[in-house]
């Protein structure tokens, strides 16, 4: 009976390496975004979902698209029109490439882990410090 495996040499391939990489740090670029906005603020970062800080209308997946949202938008809310400061996508970007060069240069390895909260960490702390 033959096996069913996944063939793990796949992951070891650049470009796959390179577009997981930036698939997982826009994602991740969105949640320290957040992390860096609730946490000095004292906020949940569980709950409530993303809000305006304007309107307070709550923003739905096609409002949280990581940069594209901001972009599509012209950095304004989709609901009230307020502006959105640039911080949110440019913190996007820095760590979605910083996560990317993470993969590219790691791989699939345990240490990529550790890279990954390691980057998150200080691109969360640094946010903070400047703001306050």
């Amino acid at each position: 009976m033959e096996s069913m495996m996944f063939d793990t040499s796949l992951l070891n391939e650049p470009m796959v390496r390179l577009v997981v990489g930036i698939v997982i740090g826009l994602v991740l670029g969105s949640f320290t975004t957040m992390l860096s906005y609730r946490l000095p603020r004292r906020l949940s970062i569980i709950t409530p979902p993303s809000t305006c800080p304007t309107c307070q209308t709550q923003l739905t997946p096609l409002d949280l698209i990581p940069v594209l949202s901001w972009l599509m938008n012209k950095g304004c809310c989709r609901h009230c029109t307020a502006p959105i400061g640039a911080r949110y996508m440019v913190i996007e970007l820095v760590t979605t490439l910083a996560i990317t060069a993470a993969f590219v240069a790691l791989g699939f390895t345990p240490t990529l882990l550790a890279a990954i909260i390691g980057i998150m960490a200080v691109i969360t702390y640094t946010v903070i410090r400047c703001e306050y």
